[in-house]
């Protein structure tokens, strides 16, 4: 469990007066620390406590020391107070000592629920012993439900102990493209990190732990939009921003590590009409014996194709064809070559500048509807297999089933994701991803009907439930939304 210091300002004049007002002061200033806490892992909040005459506040700062004792004794010591800037303490008295006592123990169960990692504990198979890390955390293509489906069927179908981390906000519900992502912690004793975000802005405790695991050198699995996986990062890790300028780490984590960036002149960008044209992936002819496409034919992709640039030094894998069609057909699209959905890298360089040699897959599809194609699964299977070098466990009938129900929701931004979920809804094999019950979020938005419509165009089951829950705005007398303006040219 990760320890932490934490300080939340109060007046240094507070009076604790009666019992009523010393309960709200209290619980006002540990509010206060539990919005910090809400960004980070669990926290252990241990507080000396000393009875005193004086009931006021003596100093500016609660300081939220990790214990001083064995971590197997439950006994916490009344320690003395230490009077320096470095080392203040709250000195409460003893009739002040309950709501403390109260409010620490809420918060300490609230921050490890909001913040626990999803776990997949697989129990025998090729990766038994074998610890893989997810970060899902992309504003559009849906990781938070493509993480999990894969993490389920590592660890039920073959034996790997998956962690899935997620952005969550600060209700502790899983949001796509948040600007926190819990638990980063588990990437400490990681084998393989599978990498699928967009666009992240986070706090520098996190990203330091990101960071760190990168610079030992640790294999990873990137996902479509990882190429362009930070963007707005300011202070020690600007570097890591998809739009780095500077010579000493052009492009980013994304390009550093995974190989491209979103940039159209030396990296990425889409090929085809996005979530209107799906494409067909088959593996390139130069690499049909390399393992990780052993099984692998023929995968269709609703996510729309990205016209991306392998690096030197890398292995292509996959070729991608844009179709004229959203779903899978033959009619391909004659004006658009081929293209590479797909390689992998021996090395990369970490943002210290070091070049680390470690296995690096890169994939241009995965959202959530993606993985309904079985080759698609099976292309992700065997890329954490090579990755975390067990190729040799590779073979071309591995199951890829999915584990439990899938359900996978519509890929675009601000609407079609399932709301009010947490990690801990998703826990076990059986559930359904995402849950029985659970709401599409932004479909009652008045400015997102654009958006959904055309997501609704393609997927006729899901306008049916929409007209149903919300005829006033999908049902069959709803004036469809007006089209989008056509951007002027630039002279």
């Amino acid at each position: 469990m990760y320890m932490a210091k934490l300080s939340a300002s109060c007046s240094p004049d507070l009076p604790l007066a009666g019992a009523e007002d010393r309960g709200f002061s209290i619980a006002a200033s540990f509010m206060a620390a539990a919005e910090v806490v809400g960004v980070l892992p669990p926290v252990i909040m241990l507080f000396a406590i000393e009875p005193v005459e004086n009931e006021t506040v003596r100093d500016r700062q609660f300081n939220l020391q990790p214990p001083r004792h064995n971590h197997h004794d439950t006994t916490t010591t009344t320690q003395p107070p230490r009077h320096n800037h470095h080392d203040t303490m709250v000195l409460l008295s003893e009739t002040t000592m309950r709501p403390v006592i109260a409010i620490t123990a809420l918060l300490l169960v609230a921050t490890t629920t909001l913040a626990e990692p999803l776990v997949y504990q697989g129990t025998e198979g090729i990766g038994k012993g074998k610890h893989i890390v997810f970060i899902a955390n992309d504003h559009e293509y849906r990781s938070e439900q493509s993480c999990p489906a894969l993490a389920r069927i590592l660890a039920k179908r073959h034996g790997f102990r998956c962690t899935v981390l997620f952005g969550v906000d600060e209700n502790g519900s899983i949001k796509a493209g948040a600007q926190s992502v819990p638990g980063m912690e588990s990437l400490r004793n990681a084998d393989l990190l599978v990498f699928f975000t967009r666009f992240m802005r986070l706090p520098d405790a996190q990203a330091d732990m990101l960071v760190d695991y990168f610079e030992r050198g640790g294999p990873a699995v990137g996902i479509r939009t990882s190429t362009h996986c930070f963007n707005g990062q300011s202070g020690k890790w600007a570097k890591l921003n998809y739009n780095y300028g500077g010579d000493d780490y052009r492009g980013g984590l994304g390009e550093q590590v995974f190989g491209n960036t979103w940039n159209r002149e030396r990296g990425q960008s889409h090929y085809g009409s996005n979530h209107r044209m799906g494409c067909r992936i088959t593996p390139t002819s130069s690499a049909k014996d390399h393992p990780i496409l052993k099984g692998v034919q023929k995968i269709h992709a609703y996510s729309g194709g990205y016209k991306s640039q392998p690096p030197a030094g890398s292995t292509p894998l996959l070729d991608l064809q844009v179709l004229n069609t959203f779903g899978a057909s033959k009619d391909i699209n004659k004006e658009k070559p081929i293209v590479s959905a797909g390689w992998t890298r021996d090395s990369y360089v970490a943002p210290s500048g070091k070049q680390k040699d470690a296995r690096i897959v890169y994939s241009s599809f995965g959202a959530s509807e993606d993985l309904l194609s079985e080759d698609a699964r099976r292309f992700f299977v065997n890329s954490c297999l090579w990755a975390g070098g067990i190729e040799s466990k590779i073979t071309p009938d591995l199951d890829v089933d999915l584990v439990g129900g899938y359900k996978p929701s519509p890929f675009t931004t601000g609407a079609l994701y399932y709301e009010n979920v947490k990690p801990a809804d998703l826990v076990g094999f059986e559930s359904r991803l995402m849950p029985v019950g659970a709401k599409l979020g932004g479909v009652a938005d008045p400015k997102m009907r654009r958006k959904v419509y055309n997501a609704l165009t393609f997927r006729p089951y899901l306008k049916a439930e929409l007209q149903k829950a919300h005829p006033d705005l999908y049902g069959p007398d709803a004036k469809p939304p007006a089209a989008r303006k056509p951007k002027k040219k630039k002279k």
